[in-house]
This record gives structure tokens, sequence and C-alpha cells, in this order.
């Protein structure tokens, strides 16, 4: 059996750096590295003012530009004055220079409104916030966000325009701008200036639209559905169906206008109620009358046309704005003064000081003649006045009257007054008859007729009376056998009856006679006593005259 070897140990000194710490110190290098790079790259911090924080939470919403992630949001503060909230947002370096003063951030959630639907695809993601860098502006780290998406992207070719109106229609924003039935634009902004009461929109048509803005173009409203009632029947008017279900505007330049010169930059427009008042604002000058109107002024509007045999060529500027006579309205004599314009375009003259002249000098001489202004109703339905200028038979002279810098138009009364005149004079003849005289009378003749129609119901009451007393089978029978002897002696009477023949030959026997006492009777006729004394053969001695006898 072996003994066991011996073993030694060998003993060697500790390290004084472990393996073990290189792993943490090298995740620590990472770590700091990756710091710095941060530190390097991170863009700046930046507060957005949105009214409210709906839809938005820390460390989770996004900021994107493009549909490319730029920013995300780190903190959600009130503001001071409790009107908000600014939210702090860290942006990457890549946009840095990108955040100046034009550049525009807003919320993106589900929107639906009648211009369309947006931000469906926020139902699963969330909401989040948009931005539209601009690169030119000065550089800013404070924006205030929008309440709802610009209409129209930065950058977008076309034309922006602003339009303002003075009527009581308003539009909003995204409403559309439609040229023949096509969408070419939109309201982005509404601003309304106090001072001046007018409601100003900024509005955007799209390329290649732009191009047929001049400076001769007209915008007019298209909202709705437009009934016109004419004597040909009913027109119905709208834009699209955009316009038919919200608000909407067109353009066009007037007929008779020429094109004029393209807009390039941002240009001012009215925006008129109808074609027909863009229309009209092609022509520049019109001469102004004075109207005083004794009779109602209900249904006649601010606008309303004036016509000359049918034609329009004028409207209605003011009703009772001016007095150009002592007086107020209390007084029994007071008329309503309303002031129209002629236009010197409508009527074939030129829109010019010499058509303006001419105008005036026209309607002057007329009215010293026989021309007068009435008040017609253009619309039954509606009951809407109208100023129609006519030529009236044997008017009332003329007096000149001083209406401050106006020239006068004498009026005359309309077919409702003329009607209500007459009724009137009709009414007086009427309440002038002796009314009850002539009652009384029909009141006597009516008694005289009850009395008559009661005796006449009597005699009829008597007649029936005297007819039910008669026994009508017995007096039917009767006929009956009367109608039959006539028959029966009818009969006798026939040809080839007895009686017919034995009448015929009485007759022959008759006429026979008649012919044998023919001569006695002429005989009689000639001698009534030729029976008594004989009949002698001798011829009556005629005379004769001496010298005819023979001796």
């Amino acid at each position: 059996m072996t003994e066991p070897l011996e073993q030694s140990a060998i003993v060697k000194p500790a390290a004084r750096f472990s393996k073990v710490w290189f792993i943490p110190i090298v995740a620590l290098l990472i770590g700091l590295w990756m710091v710095f790079q941060q530190w390097l790259t991170q863009g700046p911090l930046i507060t957005i003012e949105f009214q409210s924080a709906t839809g938005i939470e820390v460390n989770k919403t996004p900021i994107k530009a493009k549909d490319l992630d730029v920013g995300i949001v780190k903190s959600i503060e009130l503001k001071p004055d409790l009107t908000g909230v600014i939210i702090t947002a860290r942006m990457d370096n890549t946009v840095n220079e990108l955040l100046t003063t034009d550049t525009e951030f807003w919320v993106v959630s589900p929107r639906v409104s009648f211009s369309g639907v947006s931000g469906l695809n926020t139902l699963l993601s969330g909401s989040y916030i948009a931005m539209e860098p601009a690169n030119n502006g000065q550089q800013r780290s404070d924006f205030i966000g929008l309440e709802r998406p610009p209409v129209t992207p930065l950058g977008t070719p076309g034309l922006h325009v602003t339009l303002n109106s003075a009527d009581e229609f308003a539009f909003k924003e995204g409403d559309p701008i439609v040229y023949k039935g096509f969408k070419v634009g939109e309201f982005e902004d509404i601003y309304f200036n106090i001072e001046e009461r007018v409601v100003y929109y900024n509005a955007f048509i799209e390329a290649p639209y732009h191009k047929l803005i001049t400076e001769n173009t007209r915008f007019w409203n298209v909202s709705g559905v437009k009934f016109n009632l004419a004597s040909s029947g009913i027109s119905v008017e709208t834009g699209s169906l955009e316009t038919l279900l919200t608000n909407g505007v067109t353009f066009g330049i007037p007929p008779g206008s020429p094109a004029g010169e393209q807009i390039n930059k941002r240009t001012h427009f009215d925006i008129y109620s109808s074609f027909e008042a863009a229309a009209d604002e092609r022509f520049k000058l019109a001469a102004e009358f004075m109207l005083l109107i004794d009779d109602t002024v209900r249904g006649l509007t601010v606008g309303a046309p004036v016509e000359y045999r049918g034609i329009q060529i004028g409207e209605v500027l003011a009703i009772n704005a001016v007095s150009p006579l002592p007086g107020t309205m209390l007084e029994k004599e007071y008329a309503i003064p309303v002031l129209i314009n002629i236009y010197p375009g409508k009527v074939r003259q030129p829109d010019n000081q010499a058509g303006l002249e001419f105008v005036r000098r026209q309607i002057n001489r007329w009215v010293e003649n026989d021309l007068r202004a009435t008040l017609r109703v253009g619309n039954f339905l509606t009951g809407g006045l109208f100023v129609d200028l006519q030529h009236v038979k044997n008017p009332q002279p003329f007096t000149p009257i001083a209406l401050l810098d106006y020239d006068y138009i004498p009026s005359a009364s309309n077919e409702f007054t003329q009607i209500t005149q007459k009724v009137d004079a009709l009414l007086n003849k009427l309440n002038s008859m002796p009314l009850d005289d002539v009652v009384a009378d029909i009141q006597q003749v009516i008694a005289a007729m009850s009395a008559t129609a009661e005796s006449v119901a009597q005699t009829s009451q008597n007649f029936d009376d005297k007819i039910n007393q008669f026994d009508i089978a017995t007096l039917n029978q009767q006929i009956e056998d009367v109608t039959a002897q006539m028959q029966q002696l009818l009969a006798d009477y026939a040809e080839g009856s007895a009686t017919y023949s034995n009448v015929n030959g009485s007759m022959r026997n008759l006429q026979d006679t008649l012919r044998e006492i023919q001569p006695i009777l002429i005989r009689l006729k000639e001698k009534p006593n030729g029976l008594l004394f004989g009949d002698s053969s001798q011829e009556d001695i005629q005379p004769q005259r001496k010298g005819d006898r023979n001796d």
C-alpha cells in the first residue's frame, strides 16, 4: 500500500482592482455619454397657451409636424389669471430654427362640422399637438395655440383676401367660397370691428382659381335657397350643397364691366346681398331725388327698386331719414320723405358727370309736365312696394319746393289709395241716403208680399181641396166612355161605312136637285114676277134715236 503524496499550497498576493467593477464603470460611462448626447442634441423648452388642456397628458402627448414627432409635453400649469393653461414642451433640436413668430400650434382631436370631419385617427392613439412650422420670422419660445386647426396651411399656393359685410347675415370659419358650383376657397377667421360695426373675414382662394380675382371682381351671398316670384313663374336659386347646408359666397365680374388687372396681394372686397346688388355696384354715379309720400309707406324698404316703364333704373336710398320740410309726423298734412336715386348707366347714358347732368335735366323737364312717382305693389305675397315713375294724365299743377339740395318729384296716389277713395265716396253717398225711409218702405213691401203669399197659399189650398173632392176613378171612366163613343162615331163616318155611303148618296141627290132647279132660280133672278104673270115672248122695246128708225 502506497503512501499519499504530500501537496504544498501556493500563496499568491490579492489583486488591488477587481474585474467585477469593470462592468458598472462601462455602464456608467455609457450613461454619461448618453446624457451628454441628450444634452447636446436636445431642443429648447417652449410654452404654449391654450384655453383648456382637454386630451393632453404629461410625458404622453406628443407634438407632431407633418405627422413626425418633434416634441413632447413635459408639464401643464394653470395661468395666473385662470383664463387658460400653459403647456411646457421639450422640442427636438432639429426644429429649433422653425420655432418662429409665424409657427402655429393646435390640438388635434376628433372634430365634426359642416365643413368636414377631421382627427378621426386620434380616436385610438389619443389627441396630440400639431405644429405648423415656419422658417420666416424671429425666433421665439412662447406661443399662443389655436382653438381649431387653420383652414389653410402655410405655404399653400393661392391668394388671401379680406371680405367685409355690413349686413346682419354672418359667416363662420370654414364656410365655402364657390365659383360656378366648385369650391375654390374658405373663410379662415373672423374679426368684428366694434367702432366701424363691420365684420371682416379673412378668406383664402386656392390656386389656380386665385387668378380669377381681378380689380373688378365682386363677391355676393349665395347662402341657402332663394325663391324669386315673377310673372313667368317661380325660380329657385342656390349655390351648392355646401352653401345649402351652411353659408357661402361666390364671385364674378358683372356683365358689361371689363375684366381688369389681376390681384396678386391681399385686397379688401365687399360682400353684396345678391348678384343684382353686386352688378349695380359698377355704376358709380347716380342722381338723387326726393319724394313726398302722402300715402302709407308700409312695405317700402331701403334698396327697393325704382322703375320706369317696368325697367329698374334706380333704388330707394332712405325712408324718413331726413326731413326737408318743417313739421312732425303727428301733423295731418305731413308727407313722408323718401330719397331715391337714378343711375345714368341704367338709362343708356354714360356713367360720368355729363350723363348725370342729362338725367337731372330730363327728369326735371318731365316733372314740370306730367311725370309723377307712385308706390306700387311688387309682390302680393310679401306686400313689398316699389317706386314707379310714370306719366299721369291731367296731373295736379307742379309747384317747385325747396328740399335741401335734392330735386323734387311729385307723387300720385297708388291704385289702392284710389280704390279706397272711391269706396269712401260710395260709402258717403250711402250714408247721405234716407235709409230709414227706404227701410220702412221695404218693410211695407215685404209685409204686402207676405200677405200676397198667404193669399196665394190659401187659394192653392182651396184648389187642392176642390181637386180632392172629385172622384178621380169615376171621372176617368166617363172620359174613357166618351172616348169610346167618339171612336164609334168616327168609325160610322169613316170611308166604306153605311153611314158614309148614305151621306154621299144624299149629297149627290141634293146636287141633282140643285141642277134641275137652277133654270127656275135664274128666271126668278131675272123676272121675279114671272111665276105670277107668266112668260112673255115679246122682246122689250128698245128706245132709239131719231133718224135711226126705219119708216
